[in-house]
């Protein structure tokens, strides 16, 4: 093929790539036995196989919604009068609790 190949549509395409997926061979191979334009072949393998897949499967740009789990605070929990919360003591962190609220009088 001379450089006219890159201007032919998807049925000239299609027809090279179903003789490529018979041929065994790998698409740089029988892109150079075809004399076609390697780059040009993968360009439209890749556009072709695209345009088939079920709409279902293409994923476009989007948000998915995020919905947070509940989490339940484990521990004690300490309330102050003025409405601090310190949350979570355990007994390993009784000294740290201790200390804070000693920066806190």
């Amino acid at each position: 093929m001379d450089m006219s190949d890159a201007t032919e549509g998807a049925p000239f395409w299609q027809l090279h790539i179903a003789a490529w997926q018979q041929s065994g061979l790998t698409q740089k191979a029988y892109c150079e036995h075809q004399e076609l334009r390697y780059s040009t072949f993968g360009y439209w393998v890749r556009k072709l196989r695209r345009a088939a897949e079920p709409a279902t499967e293409k994923k476009g740009a989007g948000f998915v919604p995020v919905i947070p789990a509940t989490v339940q605070p484990t521990g004690l929990t300490l309330s102050l009068p003025n409405g601090l919360e310190i949350r979570g003591i355990e007994a390993n962190s009784l000294g740290l609790v201790r200390d804070l609220l000693g920066m806190l009088a």
